[in-house]
């Protein structure tokens, strides 16, 4: 029917569940890959001087920009768990005014 939304509250939670795994994997990566990509100068001469510098700047910023990912993933899931409870309610709203 033209101009219909049909919502699945069901369908909103289980994507709340997979952004959920979704940023605990990430987390769990994250973790595991922080002490790694601190890495060391292969040498002391001014290429491998300037691409460790490289390394560290590119981890320093991976660090802050992969944890904001993980918090916007985990306000999404409660984003749809949130909207998922309000149409439950407004179809048990509705289901009660039509048995009245």
């Amino acid at each position: 029917m033209p101009g219909t939304v049909r919502v699945d509250p069901v369908a909103l939670e289980a994507a709340a569940a997979d952004l959920d795994a979704a940023a605990a994997r990430l987390q769990a990566n994250l973790t595991a890959a922080s002490l790694p990509i601190q890495t060391l100068p292969s040498g002391s001469e001014e290429v491998s001087l300037l691409a460790n510098r490289f390394f560290r700047n590119s981890a320093s910023t991976f660090a802050p920009a992969a944890a904001e990912a993980i918090g916007e993933l985990i306000e999404t899931a409660a984003a749809l768990r949130a909207q998922a409870a309000a149409y439950r309610d407004v179809d048990f709203e509705h289901g009660r005014a039509l048995e009245l």
